[in-house]
């Protein structure tokens, strides 16, 4: 009897330190992140794809995911005397329970929130602290412009001016070679946002695509710091006007490389690209591929209207563009913020 009492402490002493493990911080937060940025692509390729036809977007936002663990362990011992029909004089026995009880609040994107993040404009200081920040050129403009000191970006799958391609490529070499950069200036009328297109000589064919930009932009001849201000036209030869798009402008753009069904197109589903003869066809900022199954291997796909709209993994500037845009959800004027219900999670 005392040899087996000795057996059954350790049990007894097992089921008062039950607890969960700190692990579950690194597999909650990796699983969980993982799953929450997947449906983010899938939710923005969804509205992308929504808005070529003329569907209205939908915005969902997760507020909080709250993980609720609980466990919980017993240990008995019981000793009996013994018989015929039963000769065992201890009986040992336990038990255990363990949950998992997540809790996910969603918002949706409305009201005043909705206006300041998706109908309002990208503001112009955002788009040159991106390329400030390294973005490309190539994938900031035309992606975020709508025009530039008149030079007119491609829209509803009309390319954009020569002019505009021109000036993407003359600043993607000045940026490689360190030859621009912005600044804010505190003045009597407000802040003044300044771009700075240095000549410093080191890098062949800099000033070369220095002067290309003076007179593709309209500036003024030896000017290298120009303000920076929103609008379709310049108020003078020292000033770079930007018509910047709003997100759900850059989504629609984006939407125009969708590749619709042939179905689809033919009974007039969705916008067409609306380039006509002698008009230059848009070049596509992304390439959305649809089809009737779903892709074995994409970067993210979602079914829309019995078909699958996807990009693939292996298209490597159409992730990038993507990923842009996912970037430019954060820069987004937000608004108030909107209070995110309390929730009240016990100790177990």
């Amino acid at each position: 009897m005392r040899r087996r009492a000795l057996a059954v402490l350790p049990l007894v002493i097992l089921a008062g330190c039950v607890s969960v493990s700190p692990q579950h911080v690194t597999t909650d937060r990796m699983e969980y992140g993982q799953v929450v940025a997947d449906s983010w692509k899938r939710q923005t390729l969804l509205n992308v794809v929504r808005m070529r036809y003329a569907d209205a977007p939908v915005f969902l936002e997760i507020a909080s995911i709250i993980n609720s663990y609980s466990v919980a362990g017993k240990a008995s011992a019981a000793a009996t005397l013994p018989s015929r029909t039963d000769p065992n004089v201890f009986n040992l026995g336990t038990e255990g329970t363990w949950s998992n009880t997540p809790t996910v609040t969603y918002q949706p994107v409305l009201g005043d929130r909705f206006t300041k993040s998706m109908l309002q404009p990208v503001p112009p200081i955002a788009i040159f602290q991106l390329l400030q920040g390294g973005w490309p050129p190539e994938i900031v403009l035309p992606t975020v412009v709508g025009s530039i000191n008149e030079l007119r970006n491609t829209y509803a799958g009309v390319g954009a001016d020569p002019g505009f391609r021109q000036l993407v490529e003359s600043l993607s070499r000045i940026q490689r070679a360190g030859g621009l950069g912005i600044r804010i200036e505190p003045r009597k009328d407000g802040s003044a946002i300044v771009i700075v297109l240095r000549q410093n000589g080191k890098e062949a064919g800099l000033a070369d695509d220095a002067r290309q930009v003076h007179a593709l932009l309209g500036l003024e001849a030896g000017i290298h710091e120009f303000d920076i201000a929103y609008g379709l036209v310049p108020r003078n030869r020292r000033e770079v006007a930007v018509l910047s798009r709003s997100m759900l402008d850059v989504m629609l753009q984006l939407g125009f490389g969708v590749d619709l069904p042939a179905e689809h197109a033919k009974e007039g589903r969705a916008l067409p690209g609306r380039a006509t003869a002698g008009e230059a066809k848009a070049e596509q900022l992304v390439h959305i591929r649809s089809g009737t199954q779903a892709p074995a291997d994409a970067y993210t796909a979602v079914p829309y209207k019995g078909y699958w709209y996807w990009i693939d993994d292996t298209d490597i500037a159409s992730k990038r563009a993507f990923t842009f845009l996912l970037i430019l959800f954060s820069l987004a004027e937000t608004g108030q913020s909107v209070a995110v219900p309390i929730v009240t999670v016990p100790s177990r």
